[in-house]
């Protein structure tokens, strides 16, 4: 079965889902995407930086500082230990992907969360998306949609020559492929460059390089990770208490 099953009234009326319950399917990811709506937080959280997968430059937040460690989450129950969640993880088990020789876009879920029994429906006796179903739809629909926003911010940036790739050093992240802004590179741009950036590329820009300031933040969480032990009094200080379905598009 393929990690992700596209949903059908058809084939999946009377089936359920078992909705998300920590973020232990994250362990493996030393970054996370992140939109272009949610900059505002994420820059008070993740140092930032970009991916360039098949020509396309990405905004990511890293999560640890080598491939395949994340500082984020709890190492036992996979409770997530900070203020934001991204948006990108908040949708889970379930996603928005567009229809093959189509530009129609559908729901699909995770294929460990589908259940034939047990979880909750994903339809209800007309037919119909239940509510929760449909409000996790119009969140990960929105997110797609920004998604494609940010994306082309980032892509903007790399066609006025500021991405540099971000060479890894002691303090800097192990993570290959990595791009970051450069700043004198922007400073250099003439005023009708500049304009061309204004709105969205140059928030994407600017939050990339404001976020640089957490890498204190980053090195703290690698520290915490590894120690055998971790107090309540750790615990409390990245308790979590953004784990809803709502984000600034602004």
């Amino acid at each position: 079965m393929s990690n992700w099953v596209t949903l059908s009234r058809q084939q999946h009326a009377s089936m359920r889902y078992s909705p998300r319950q920590n973020y232990r399917f994250t362990a493996d990811q030393a970054v996370a995407p992140i939109l272009a709506g949610e900059l505002r937080q994420a820059l008070t959280q993740f140092v930032m930086g970009f991916i360039k997968r098949e020509e396309r430059y990405h905004l990511v937040a890293l999560l640890g500082r080598a491939a395949h460690s994340h500082h984020y989450i709890h190492p036992e129950d996979g409770r997530w230990l900070g203020t934001y969640v991204p948006a990108h993880f908040r949708g889970y088990p379930f996603a928005v992907a567009r229809r093959q020789d189509s530009d129609e876009m559908v729901l699909q879920v995770h294929a460990d969360h589908l259940l034939q029994q047990g979880g909750e429906p994903l339809f209800d006796e007309q037919g119909e998306l239940t509510e929760s179903v449909r409000q996790q739809l119009d969140f990960v629909g929105e997110c797609a949609k920004n998604r494609r926003l940010t994306d082309t911010a980032c892509q903007t940036l790399a066609e006025q020559g500021i991405l540099k790739p971000w060479q890894t050093t002691e303090d800097g992240p192990g993570i290959k492929g990595l791009y970051k802004v450069e700043e004198e590179a922007l400073n250099r741009l003439t005023a009708q460059q500049l304009h061309q950036l204004q709105g969205v590329p140059l928030a994407v820009a600017y939050g990339q390089m404001f976020s640089m300031a957490q890498h204190d933040q980053l090195a703290q969480r690698a520290a915490l990770h590894a120690k055998i032990g971790m107090t309540e009094s750790v615990d409390e200080l990245f308790a979590d208490d953004s784990d809803d379905l709502q984000f600034d598009f602004g």
